[in-house]
């Protein structure tokens, strides 16, 4: 090979090498770590609140946050299903 034809081979490995780091640089620098998210707020429930199981499809069956109420009865903070004394 002569030295105007190897010349001409690495001028085209570095005009490559540029267009491949041109277009890799985008994409490299979007995988940087994200910002961490804020805590969550945590908030104390009523006294005497139990976690029982909810018969309410709105709730899904799942086990939710109930308030004591006078009747001895318990409510649920999210869908305002009343069960009856769980005690």
């Amino acid at each position: 090979m002569s030295a105007p034809e190897t010349v001409l081979v690495i001028a085209v490995w570095v005009v490559v090498a540029v267009f491949v780091a041109l277009r890799l640089g985008p994409v490299l620098r979007r995988h940087q770590p994200a910002a961490v998210p804020p805590y969550a707020a945590f908030t104390a429930h009523p006294a005497g609140a139990r976690w029982l199981a909810c018969d309410t499809t709105i709730c899904g069956h799942m086990t939710t946050v109930h308030t004591p109420q006078p009747s001895g009865a318990y409510r649920c903070t999210n869908c305002g299903h009343t069960e009856g004394d769980n005690t």
